[in-house]
Order: structure tokens, then C-alpha cells, then sequence
């Protein structure tokens, strides 16, 4: 099992491969003495707090409670000072650090309300417990006592300021088939999260993960409460950086439907709950969620009746297999939202998706919100969709269109935005498009005058629980289906979308017509090219 360590800024990064392990342990030794420091289930690992000076990591993995494989080591040397921060409150905060076996002392430096670092004070303690301010930057070197009082600093830490941690919501709703959903969002650092029940010692869930905000908790009453803590992975051990206050069964809020979330599905009775779980999860109260099952032939009705009828702000609606796009059009027809975003029947969205995203499109009065999106990779998390434009502000449409399907800027994701009613009412998706993203998203944007961009990630496109996709089966069909399928969704929105915008809509189907000529050899993209060009559509 071979061992990657690189350092990331003041970090050390460790990877290996996933030989399905039950866990692995990971150890380091310094002077011959071996220290466990972290546990985990994934197979990599962000661990602060390295040591300064030389030492060495290596893991071990484990199935059934014995090691199966050891990792190959490998060994770093760390020639500066790393720092975890706690907040205690709006003025206290704890400051962990790097051991430091040559120092006497540690002094801290801060330049506040100066250009410049300035001594602050001597400690011995760990961790130190100071007053702090968020604008202020700090620095902690090691030292040695001199002689005449000389102070020798052995190296430094980066400047840091003190990260204020903490969980902005935590809920816990009723899940299907008995169980609890545990949502929570957070603000600040972290590299995973346990779940415990009031007043127990040991964790019932944990998460190596700093961007997860939900679990599904089996096997538990009711009536019990849960608290989440928010963990940093460090060579001393893991520190909890932030705790939330405990948690009981919540109800759902609900006077209106201010936004309505569409889901389509379709045979995903081992996925749809978990996203409908996420929507309820939202921070927004007023959130109509519309899930219309297109014709399913397992069990996903039986899981979106029992949340129709558990939920107030629940809608079902029940179909015929017409397609995603016919599912879509027809949840936007029952929906009663001012604002409509939609989510897909396999994915997630963060807590406060819906509520960022209303109160960026209210207060910019324009007519399409948009942010990037998380890819849930098995290899990890990775951010798609980033736009080249300030955060919160109005921008004309023209402005998206210009650059939409330029290298980089694909985005053509119908759920990584909201949308005011009125212009998606109007027009609706096409009932039997293969490609409905690629076909609708450019025409119901042609006819918005202005939008606005968020630069966080909000919408979670998880490939890890299901990674295959519709268009990955769309993907497999023959060369000459495959075009005909593309071609169907490019004239859509060059003959539906807004006659003003002709021009765009021609540009924007060349631009994706000269990608797919990158990886096929069918004459039709050229020849569909010089048709467009000629304006035969």
C-alpha cells in the first residue's frame, strides 16, 4: 500500500489507495517513538499540528479489528510552526500549535491596529487563550533563552487570523421508514464532524468530511436530542473546533411557497429519499418542494406519498414515463412559487441554497440567480461551474451569454440556478428532448433581462452514490442517435428561444457543435454548422 504525502500551505496531506478497508490508522514517529493520531474510513487525510523538525508517517489498515496491510513510510520535515484556532465566544479563542521540543517558549505577535507584527506575550500553556479581534492577524514564533535575556527564535508560523467556528443551523427531521435526518450548517474550518446524543461519550456518527451536512440516523427514538461537533485532524490527536447546541425533532416551517423546488424521478427508491431529506433540511421556510415520479415502476412513489403527507410544503404528483423534461414542465406548471430552482432525484443541496439564493435575486430584482456546484467524485469533492463575474451584483443576460459554452464555462445545469416563474412558465421544456439541460437552459435564459452569481458552491451533483447518469446512457447510443439527439437540443433553443437573441442562441449551438467535432468524425456537425450559418433554422 504505498503512501503519497505532500504539504498543503501549512498542512500534510496523506493518500492511499482503498483496498476496502474497515478503517485505517495513521501513525507517525519522531525519535523513535511511534504515535497513533487519526482514524478514518476514507483513504486520505489532512492532519495539522505536524511537529517541527523531522519525522516519518505510514498506515495501517484494518478489517475485523486487524491489520490487513501496512502503508510504505514516509518522511517530512517541518521547519515552521502550524496553528488551530477555537472560538470561545465573540472575544475568546484558543490557539493550538505545533510541539516544538527545542523551545522554551512561544510568543505571540499580532499587528494589530499596526502595519506591522508586534510582541504581544510570552506562553508556556497550551493551548493560549487570548482576546481576540477577527481583523487582526497573529503570528506565534518558538524560542530559546539566550544569554543576557536573548531571545533565539527558532522559526515562525504563517500569519493567521482566528477563524470564527460555529453552526449557523442544525436541525433534525423525520426521515423515511422510521429514521431521523441530522442536517447542519456550518461556518469555519473543520475536517469532519461526529454526531453524539446528549450526555453520551462516544460519537454515533462521524464524518471525515469537511463539506458533509447531513447524516441518516437509524434505530433512534424520537425523543432523542444530538449534538455535532466539528473536529480537526491533528498529530497530537482531533480537536473540536465547534460544538452545536443540542438538537430535537423539528417542525417543519410553512405559511407559503415563496420558492418551489421541482425533483423529478424516476425509479429511485434507493436515492429520492435522501434528497427530499435535503430539501427539508433548507434554511428557508417558505419552500414548496414538487416531486413529480415519472412513471416508477419500484418504490419511489411509496416514498414521496409517505413525505406528501408527513410535509405540509410536500407536493406529489404522478405521471406516466414522458422523460425529464416532460416531469420537469410539469412540475413548473403545479408549482405556486414566486421563484423555482430545481434538484435532481440523486443529488443534494446545502442548507442555505434556497435562502442565499432568494435573497440575492430579491434584492438585485433580476431574473436568474446562478452559482457553482460541487462534484461528489469517488475521489473527492471538486467545484464546477465558477463564472467570471463579481458576487451579488446585477449583470445583464447578454453578459452570460457571451461567454456560455466557451472553454471553462459549459454550464448548461438547470438545478445550479432560481428562475422567476413568469419566465419559466412561459417556456416550458420541451416534452421528449433527450438532452433537456443543453436544449432548455439557453432558451428560458434568452428571455431573462438580467441576472446575478454566487461565487459558493450550493447544489451537491453527487456521481459517488450513482454514477451513472441518463446522459451517460444517452452517451452510449450509436453515432448517428448520438447527433440526432444533439441536434434536437440545439435547435430547440435556437428556433424556441427569444427571437432577439437569435444571434446568441446561433453562437452558443456553433460553440458546442466545435466541441463535439473535438471527439467524433461525423461529417453532420460541420454540415449542421453551415446550415446555421446559412440561416436555414
Amino acid at each position: 500500500m504505498d503512501l503519497r504525502l505532500e504539504l498543503k500551505e501549512s498542512k500534510i496531506l496523506l493518500s492511499w489507495a482503498n483496498i476496502n478497508a474497515d478503517y485505517y490508522k495513521v501513525f507517525f514517529t519522531k525519535d523513535t517513538i511511534c504515535t497513533e493520531c487519526a482514524v478514518t474510513n476514507e483513504n486520505m487525510i489532512i492532519l495539522s499540528l505536524a511537529p517541527y523538525g523531522e519525522g516519518e508517517c505510514f498506515v495501517k489498515a484494518y478489517k475485523d479489528d486487524k491489520v490487513i496491510e501496512t502503508s510504505s513510510k514516509r518522511p517530512f520535515i517541518f521547519d515552521t510552526v502550524d496553528t488551530v484556532t477555537r472560538t470561545l465566544d465573540d472575544e475568546h479563542a484558543e490557539i493550538f500549535y505545533s510541539s516544538c521540543d527545542k523551545a522554551d517558549e512561544f510568543r505571540l505577535f499580532s499587528n494589530e491596529n499596526e502595519e506591522k507584527f508586534n510582541a504581544c506575550k510570552d506562553y508556556k500553556t497550551f493551548p493560549i487563550n487570548i482576546n481576540y479581534s477577527a481583523e487582526t492577524e497573529y503570528q506565534l514564533k518558538p524560542f530559546t533563552h539566550g544569554n543576557e535575556g536573548i531571545k533565539n527564535f527558532l522559526t515562525s508560523s504563517n500569519p493567521f487570523r482566528i477563524r470564527k467556528n460555529g453552526f449557523k443551523s442544525v436541525t433534525l427531521y423525520k426521515s423515511y421508514n422510521f429514521n431521523l435526518s441530522l442536517s447542519w450548517d456550518y461556518e469555519g474550518y473543520a475536517d469532519g464532524f461526529a454526531v453524539y446524543t446528549l450526555n453520551s461519550k462516544f460519537p454515533v456518527y462521524e464524518v471525515y468530511n469537511r463539506l458533509s451536512h447531513n447524516v441518516l440516523l437509524t434505530e433512534f427514538k424520537s425523543s432523542t436530542k444530538f449534538i455535532v461537533k466539528a473536529f480537526v485532524n491533528t498529530f497530537n490527536g482531533r480537536i473540536f473546533v465547534a460544538e452545536s447546541k443540542p438538537v430535537s425533532l423539528s417542525i417543519r416551517k410553512y405559511e407559503k411557497p415563496d420558492v418551489s423546488l421541482i425533483i423529478p424521478a424516476y425509479n429511485s427508491k434507493n436515492y429520492i429519499a435522501r434528497s427530499i431529506d435535503s430539501a427539508l433540511a433548507s434554511d428557508f421556510d417558505n419552500l414548496e418542494i414538487v416531486i413529480v415520479n415519472d412513471g416508477s415502476s419500484d418504490d419511489t412513489q411509496k416514498i414521496i406519498d409517505w413525505y406528501d403527507k408527513n410535509y405540509p410544503n410536500v407536493v406529489s404528483i404522478k405521471q406516466e414515463n414522458g422523460g425529464v423534461a416532460d416531469a420537469r414542465g410539469r412540475g413548473i406548471e403545479a408549482s405556486n412559487g414566486e421563484f423555482i430552482a430545481f434538484m435532481d432525484d440523486d443529488d443534494l443541496i446545502r442548507p442555505d441554497m434556497i435562502s442565499s439564493m432568494y435573497n440575492s435575486i430579491v434584492k438585485n430584482d433580476c431574473d436568474v440567480v446562478i452559482a457553482p456546484v460541487y462534484a461528489i467524485m469517488p475521489e473527492g469533492y471538486s467545484v464546477l461551474c465558477s463564472l467570471p463575474f463579481l458576487e451579488d451584483v446585477p449583470y445583464n443576460m447578454d453578459k452570460y451569454l457571451e461567454i456560455m459554452y466557451t472553454s471553462g464555462y459549459y454550464n448548461c445545469m438547470v438545478w445550479n440556478k432560481m428562475y422567476r416563474n413568469t419566465i419559466v412558465k412561459e417556456h416550458l421544456p420541451g416534452k421528449g428532448l433527450r438532452f433537456d439541460d443543453v436544449s432548455w437552459t439557453p432558451c428560458v435564459l434568452s428571455y431573462a433581462d438580467k441576472f446575478c452569481y454566487l461565487k459558493s458552491p450550493l447544489y451537491e451533483w453527487d456521481r459517488k452514490s450513482r454514477p451513472e447518469t441518463y446522459g451517460d446512457v444517452i452517451a452510449r447510443a450509436s453515432e448517428e442517435e448520438l447527433f440526432e439527439h444533439r441536434k434536437q437540443a440545439l435547435l430547440f433553443f435556437i428556433q424556441n428561444g427569444n427571437p432577439n437573441k437569435k444571434a446568441y442562441l446561433k453562437v452558443i449551438a456553433k460553440r458546442r457543435l466545435e466541441c463535439y467535432i473535438q471527439n467524433s468524425s461525423n461529417p453532420k456537425y460541420n454540415e449542421l454548422i453551415e446550415e446555421i450559418d446559412k440561416g436555414k433554422y
